[in-house]
């Protein structure tokens, strides 16, 4: 009989401590003599600090310390751009706590440690802070535009980056089109609001020197190499632990946010244990965002319906900072033509500073911007030549014999040509049709319509670039007396249910039960070596 349990319906691993509510999350370490942090935040949007009092806040009972970036010494720095790219020409990233100016509502200005969060709440809206407000630009459109206010003053046009990509011949395609489609498509700024907020926790030992931080991070492996290099510690002196994580989505893979540094400091400071979670307020306002681009695309087609070629220009609001670097906007561009085979593509982009919360990846990375601006277009192009929905784009997929599909010149984030390596497109838009009733669809738009309603009917179809890298790995241990399978890797989940489907993997390859897998992932100190979820 055979043992494969790998894509078997199987009792999930993680499951039963889950939904009884035993699970470990930051917020439920009982951490003895722990104290609390609390951040006083930016209320304005673009602001010159005038006056910033802590006095109040320093006098509070219960108060152990409040720090501003004048205390932080050595970590008062810029943080680093976390992706490189030669298009970046005016790289800009925040400091752990804002020094005169203020970039966004929500920016981090002072970190209060105290007995309780609630009385470090308190001492937080005790420090005074006035400000000599500035003009703001919010539309990234307006605010590329000449004479705009400058969210940082030595960069023109608030460009952050600027890059063009090319593959194959796109002047030559446009002269010999019969017909242009030309559309503006605009998918506007959104939040992951994970059920957990972020959270940190962090505790040094004295004695031997090294620092703990616990961390409801994506990426801990990366977090844990930053924190060593901010703090000037051995990496071996270093230890993050992710532990339960209420929700991900992208945003948590960023290192380092502010608590991710003041709380550790705070720690190593006071040498006690310190330990900060975000509030929803906070989440709004401190967590990365991602989404708006601004696409004006191009469609070169012939009479029939065939394109020939694709220019796509567009903008990126990247928001106060770009700590991730144009990530989100390169995947975006190279994903603009989706499972279609377009042989000639000409695409730029601008990635746009505005006085908003900085952007990073998050659910997709520029993938569904690309993907809605792309698919609107077909719709368009369609409507134009009076060619139904589901036959241009039938006519214009990837066939299945012409897999291996690669865009040349066209470079995604890992620096690699654009490579779609296997599909049927066709097979899955026929699936597509028969389970639709596209008559009693159409007659349902009519009467809705007679009744003073619109009814629409979406269709798109979805590239996913995956398989990025560099590497990621796993150890695997078994006990020579229960013959058990223990389990670690760099890995970290957040809802995806891990500890099941490496179980199930395991048992597969070695012949146990999938209960019989122990998983332990997200901790640095069993196993280093990874990126990131």
């Amino acid at each position: 009989m055979s043992t494969r349990q790998f894509g078997a319906r199987v009792q999930r691993n993680e499951d039963a401590r889950l939904v009884t509510g035993r699970g470990r999350f930051v917020d439920d370490l009982p951490l003895d003599g722990v104290l609390h942090g609390a951040f006083a935040r930016s209320a304005v949007a673009r602001g010159r600090i005038t006056h910033l009092d802590t006095t109040a806040a320093r006098a509070l009972p219960g108060v152990h310390r409040v720090y501003t970036h004048a205390d932080l010494g050595e970590l008062d720095v810029t943080m680093p751009l976390l992706i490189p790219h030669p298009c970046i020409g005016h790289p800009r990233t925040q400091y752990p706590l804002a020094h005169e100016d203020v970039y966004h509502v929500g920016q981090a200005i002072a970190f209060v440690v105290a007995d309780d969060r609630y009385i470090a709440e308190d001492a937080a809206r005790l420090i005074e802070i006035d400000y000599d407000i500035l003009p703001v630009e919010v539309d990234p459109a307006k605010a590329a535009l000449d004479g705009a206010p400058l969210v940082h003053e030595d960069v023109p046009n608030n460009i952050a980056a600027h890059l063009v990509q090319v593959s194959g011949d796109p002047e030559a395609a446009f002269a010999a089109a019969d017909h242009v489609t030309r559309i503006q498509v605009r998918v506007d700024r959104s939040t992951a609001a994970p059920m957990e907020c972020l959270s940190t926790a962090a505790r040094w030992d004295a004695v031997s020197g090294e620092l703990t931080v616990w961390d409801g991070t994506q990426a801990p492996i990366g977090l844990r190499g930053a924190l060593a290099s901010l703090f000037e510690l051995d990496e071996d002196k270093v230890r993050v632990v992710a532990p339960d994580v209420g929700g991900g989505f992208g945003p948590k893979i960023v290192f380092p946010y502010s608590n991710e540094i003041l709380v550790p400091f705070a720690a190593k400071d006071l040498r006690r244990p310190v330990k900060w979670v975000e509030d929803r307020s906070e989440n709004f306002v401190h967590m990365t965002h991602e989404r708006t681009q601004i696409h004006d695309i191009e469609l070169a087609a012939t009479s029939d319906g065939v394109v020939l070629g694709l220019r796509d220009t567009f903008l990126h609001d990247t928001g106060s900072f770009i700590p991730y670097g144009i990530a989100v906007a390169q995947v975006a561009s190279t994903q603009i033509a989706g499972p279609y085979r377009i042989p000639a593509i000409h695409v730029t982009f601008d990635c746009v500073y505005t006085p908003t919360v900085p952007v990073t990846p998050y659910r997709g990375c520029g993938r569904p911007q690309a993907n809605f601006a792309i698919e609107r277009a077909m719709d368009q192009l369609a409507a134009e030549l009076g060619i139904d929905r589901f036959e241009i784009r039938r006519r214009n997929f990837i066939a299945p014999d012409e897999f291996p599909y690669t865009r040349p010149d066209l470079l995604f984030a890992d620096g690699l040509p654009v490579t779609l390596d296997s599909g049927r497109y066709d097979d899955a838009l026929a699936a597509l049709e028969k389970a639709l009733d596209l008559d009693a669809i159409s007659a349902e738009q009519e009467q809705a319509r007679g009744e003073g309603r619109l009814l629409g009917l979406g269709l798109s179809f979805y590239v996913e670039g995956t398989g990025l890298g560099p590497y990621e790995g796993a150890k695997i241990r078994l006990h020579p007396i229960t013959g058990k399978a223990y389990v670690n890797t760099g890995l970290t989940a957040q809802g995806q249910g891990h500890e099941t489907a490496w179980a199930q993997i395991v048992a597969d390859q070695i012949g146990v039960r999938p209960e019989d897998v122990i998983v332990v992932e997200g901790d640095t100190g069993v196993f280093d070596w990874g990126v990131a979820t």
